[in-house]
This record gives C-alpha cells, structure tokens and sequence, in this order.
C-alpha cells in the first residue's frame, strides 16, 4: 500500500522538519500544509528537503485551521493515489513508528474506513496527562458518542490519525470542520455510513510545546456543535435512512415525555396563580406519562448503543515499543 503522511503546520517551524524527517522513514509521500504560517514552515521544509521529491509543500494563503490544512492535504493525497492517508500534527508529539501498524490494520481489513489512536489504553496515562486536558476529554468523549454512534470509542480529540484511500471519497469531505473540531466531525459523518473504524494504543506524548487549544473555549464551543450532530444524526438514521424500533421508542417517548411535562407544568402553575392544590391523580397523570416516556427513551438510547457501529481495539503499542527498540538497536 502507498502510504501518504499529511503534516498540518502552524507555528511549528522549531519542530517540523523533525517530524518530516520521521514520516519519511514510513511514508511514500509526505505533504506538508502551511496553513498560513506567520512563521514560514513550509518555507523552512522546502529548504531542508529541496532534494527529496517524496516532500511536497501546500500553502495556504490564511490560516484556516487544522481542519481547513487537512482537507487541503486529503485532496492533494487522494490526486496522488494513495491507499492510506496518516495524518500527523508538526509539534512532535506523534511518533511515527505507528505508521507501519496503522497500514497493517487496512491491510487485514479492506472494510476498514478509519484508524485513530487512542491514548488511554494504558492506566498510567492518568498520571502522565495533564487533570485539565483529562476532564476535557472526558467530558467530550462522552458528548461525542452521542454524536457519532460510536459507543466504544475513546480519546476523540487525538489528532494521530489515518482514513483508507478507497473509502475517502465516500465521505462527505465538505462537511469536516475546519477548526481543532476536525477530530469528532470526522467521526461523526463516518458515523453517519457506520463506517467500520479502529483505535489502535499509542503513547502519551508531552513536551515544552502549549497547546494552542483552549479547554475552556472548548468546553463552551462544542457542546453546540455536537448537539447540532446527534439531532442530524438522529433524524438521518432512524427517520430518513431507516425506520426501526429505535424510531418508535423515540417518537413514543418524546409524546409521552412532552404531555407530561406539559400537563404537569401547567397544573403546577395553576395550583400557584389560584392557591388550589391539585388532586393526587392529577399529579399522576403529569407524572406517569412523563415516566413512561422517560423509559422509551431509555430504550431508545440502548438501542442505539447496541445497533450502532463498533469501533475495534488494537493492543498494538508493547509491539511498536519493540520494533522502536531493535530498530534503535540496529542503527
């Protein structure tokens, strides 16, 4: 398979040839996006490997994003051929020895439209993580499988990943975030073809670098977001692609849940503006609707959980930290 490494860069000149330097050890072709780097990266990577025709440089003109430099380097990948797409941030926080596992995993399976990393395979990673980058995680972790489907999924903000040259094309490209939100979006609409996915082990890697993506303005700016795409995704999938049990456990239990909390609330209103306490079984008949309402949905909700696509774990990482290890050895 030819593999094609995509390097967003932004700000990252100190480290960026660094990790060219690594991607080539693995990749056929390496594409380096300048996303209007005030620094000059790609000026800096067209200098060192003005001799290498594997290392291509796109610049764009204003920054755009990481998203916007990923969707320039997907185009640029797919006009190459390739089979599989890495793509790999220039602050030196991805080693790219992973790269071979990665291609193995498309290799075993054809169907396989996108690999991630997944930093929390191993415990220690807890204490390794910053508290702040970790509650972050967890909490989008959490909104992002609402959004995407995939209930087994974890870690999805890491930026260490690879789509399937093949598959690519069927996704919506158009559509992926041009911000840090590029992660999940990507999620999300292969969630949207139940694409078949997998998470492979990778360490935690963290230098002097800050980073430049705010917890906090995350924390307020993706909520939206990812409500905007598990109401999409809800609607495509159980009233548009398909209707299922799912979508009656839904539309039942949105009715019954709404007239309950409807009927409650205007009798509890009553009760205030007239000084007239209502009767027990007016009570029930706000409050066992809305029960029951709450409970299709709890089924909707394990429904989705057990229909929804898989994503598969690989415990790859004590075999990459060997072949590191006799490569380091052998050099």
């Amino acid at each position: 398979m030819t593999v094609c490494c995509i390097i967003p860069a932004y700000r990252a000149r100190r480290t960026v040839c660094d990790v060219v330097k690594g991607a080539l050890r693995y990749a056929d072709t390496v594409v380096v996006v300048d996303d209007g780097c005030p620094e000059s990266c790609g000026d800096a990577v067209s200098q060192a490997f003005r001799a290498h025709p594997s290392v291509e440089v796109l610049k764009r003109e204003q920054n755009g994003g990481v998203g916007a430099a990923m969707k320039t380097g997907l185009e640029r990948a797919l006009e190459l051929g390739a089979d599989v797409i890495v793509k790999i941030d220039a602050d030196g926080q991805m080693d790219a020895s992973y790269i071979p596992s990665i291609v193995e995993l498309f290799v075993s399976d054809p169907n396989l439209a996108y690999v991630k990393g997944n930093r929390f395979f191993d415990p220690r990673v807890l204490s390794k993580m910053p508290w702040i980058r970790l509650f972050g995680n967890s909490c989008l972790s959490l909104l992002a499988k609402f959004a995407s489907g995939y209930w087994n999924v974890v870690d999805p903000t890491n930026g260490y990943l690879a789509f399937s040259g093949r598959l690519l094309p069927a996704i919506n490209r158009q559509a992926l975030a041009d911000c840090y939100f590029f992660e999940i979006s990507a999620l999300c609409e292969l969630g949207l073809k139940r694409a078949n996915i997998a998470e492979i082990e990778m360490d935690t890697i963290y230098g002097e670098e800050s980073s430049s993506l705010s917890i906090s303005r995350t924390l307020f700016a993706f909520p939206p977001k990812l409500l905007r795409l598990f109401l999409r995704r809800v609607l495509l999938q159980y009233f548009i692609f398909d209707v299922n049990l799912g979508s009656l456990y839904i539309l039942l239990g949105l009715a019954l849940a709404g007239f309950g909390t409807a009927f409650a609330g205007f009798e509890w209103v009553q009760s205030i503006v007239t000084g007239i306490p209502r009767t027990t079984g007016t009570v029930m008949l706000g409050v066992l609707p809305f029960l029951m309402g709450f409970q299709l949905l709890l089924n909707a909700l394990l429904y989705d959980v057990q229909f929804s696509a898989k994503s598969s774990r690989e415990l790859l990482g004590q075999r990459v930290r060997k072949e590191r290890l006799r490569a380091a050895n052998s050099e």
